[in-house]
């Protein structure tokens, strides 16, 4: 009985392989991007900022329920005009608990000049009174989204399973290059790389044979003349 081997076309081969590549180079880049992101929000104590738009990361529970420790937010610098009660801002503390710290609360009252300087006061949802004035020029942006998406990577990423999911990216996207290696390490050759250099050696072989044998009917050639 006859067995047949399949051998899929090369071109389904390299649209699958372009697919696996872009896949796993959006999520490393996710990843790259909310690692570097949280390293230089530690480092600083403020958040890189990319056209305007910030990304933080919720720490406390003062904001439940709208948000929850994790919630990963993506705000927006803005004026005092675009300033509403009921919106959702990260300012820099500068007085009591919060001094020094990167706080997002909700605007209870909207901006007002006192003192030389426009001024908002903030609340936390889930907190009993409301936050010191916020000096407008320590409003740091406007909430726009929530990103869940980012949230739920970075909660999973920071977990040993994470860690051990992102080695097994890393083997994934790159499998197809650890594989070539490993076989010229080895010197292992596919089966059809091994046969093409049969057929190639063959073919020299017999070039150089009757290579010979022309030289040879030349020589006998010229002796009989």
């Amino acid at each position: 009985m006859a067995i047949f081997k399949f051998k899929p076309d090369n071109k389904v081969i390299n649209i699958l392989r372009i697919i696996k590549n872009v896949f796993f180079a959006v999520i490393l880049t996710i990843f790259a991007l909310v690692l570097v992101f949280t390293m230089i929000s530690r480092i600083s104590g403020k958040a890189p900022s990319i056209m305007g738009y910030s990304v933080y990361r919720v720490t406390s529970g003062s904001m439940k329920p709208a948000l929850q420790v994790g919630d990963v937010i993506l705000s927006k610098s803005c004026g005092k005009n675009e300033l509403n009660i009921g919106d959702i801002v990260t300012y820099m503390g500068r007085s009591g608990d919060f001094d020094g710290k990167i706080v997002t609360h909700r605007i209870v009252k909207a901006p007002y000049y006192e003192s030389g300087a426009y001024y908002i006061v903030t609340k936390g949802d889930n907190n009993p009174s409301n936050d010191s004035p916020v000096l407008l020029d320590d409003v740091l942006g406007k909430m726009q989204n929530k990103l869940s998406f980012i949230s739920a990577i970075y909660d999973f990423f920071i977990t040993p399973w994470g860690l051990i999911a992102i080695i097994l990216l890393i083997i994934a996207a790159f499998f197809n290059e650890i594989i070539i290696f490993i076989k010229n390490l080895i010197g292992f050759k596919d089966e059809d790389e091994a046969n093409l250099e049969k057929i190639i050696e063959r073919y020299k072989k017999e070039q150089e044979t009757e290579k010979q044998q022309q030289i040879s009917e030349n020589n006998e050639n010229e002796s009989e003349s």
